[in-house]
């Protein structure tokens, strides 16, 4: 089975400070880097680094070649990325004394996606590969729609969130990952609901559906044809949240593509998710295999 990702990559510019700045605030910043990421590029690496066949669909400018070329170290195919005249797309963030992270996206390449190259990716789609996507590429729709016309099975992680969220075709998902404050959008319910509750209403809107609902430190939830689980988050000292979800989403689809249970994909997506926020960066901070097998071993 193959994941294959329309995923977006992003040149990160990270800003360390020691609290987020204000609305006519200037601020100084502790430290500065420019590394890889964007949530379809941290996806495609995590998936990749989890030992995954990944092929990841998106574009870059002339200045992003290095996430490219960081794909394929990787282990991911890149042989239809394209590189476009205009800017790769790049996010400003902000990570404050306590993990927390603030983001702004700049699309650039990400949004240069066409119907014509959808169906040349989507025409060497094998009939078990996964089609994951995010919304920080342009015509989702589309995306979702061809692939499930073709029978291929959907993995929408809906960040950032649709400001129309009816114009998308959700019921051709085949598994939703979210965090709660996604799942409590999708679902129509309040975002301080119970967890078990708005798992249960967005299960019920979209009944073909499987859902994988992170809630941060209080773990991960999951309902789907295998049953309903819950596990607890991995207790670690977070120093940046940047790519965990991401990290999350690559290592669970890594590990049921491979045919493992859903229980033990939860586990391994969280111990990867844990090394994750354990670590500064977004691409940087995604763990490798050996690596999630080492921190699983100790926290038996």
């Amino acid at each position: 089975m193959r994941i294959i990702n329309f995923g977006s990559l992003n040149i990160d510019k990270v800003y360390q400070v020691e609290q987020f700045v204000r609305p006519g605030q200037t601020i100084t910043a502790k430290d500065y880097a420019v590394a890889a990421g964007g949530k379809g590029l941290n996806q495609s690496l995590a998936a990749a680094r989890a030992g995954a066949e990944v092929l990841h669909a998106g574009a870059i400018g002339a200045e992003g070649r290095f996430m490219a070329d960081l794909l394929r170290e990787s282990g991911a195919d890149t042989s239809l990325l394209r590189e476009m005249d205009g800017p790769s797309g790049h996010a400003v963030i902000e990570i404050n004394a306590a993990g927390q992270n603030r983001i702004i996206v700049f699309g650039g390449a990400n949004r240069s996606m066409t119907s014509e190259y959808i169906e040349r990716v989507l025409d060497i789609a094998q009939p078990d590969d996964w089609v994951l996507l995010q919304n920080e590429v342009n015509l989702v729709p589309e995306i979702i729609c061809r692939a499930h016309e073709k029978g291929l099975r959907v993995v929408f992680n809906p960040s950032p969130m649709p400001e129309n969220l009816d114009a998308l075709p959700l019921a051709c998902v085949s598994l939703f990952m979210v965090n709660e404050i996604e799942a409590a959008q999708l679902a129509g319910t309040d975002a301080n609901a119970d967890f078990e509750d708005t798992l249960t209403a967005l299960r019920a809107k979209y009944p073909n559906a499987s859902v994988v609902m992170t809630v941060g430190a209080d773990g991960v939830l999951y309902d789907g044809e295998e049953g309903r689980f819950q596990l607890p988050a991995f207790k670690v000292k977070a120093v940046d949240t940047t790519a965990a979800g991401d990290t999350f989403c690559g290592y669970f689809l890594a590990a049921v593509s491979a045919g493992k249970s859903v229980q033990t994909a939860l586990q391994e997506a969280s111990a990867a998710s844990a090394l994750a926020v354990s670590r500064t960066g977004a691409a940087p901070s995604v763990p490798t295999a050996g690596e999630v097998r080492e921190f699983l071993r100790r926290h038996a």
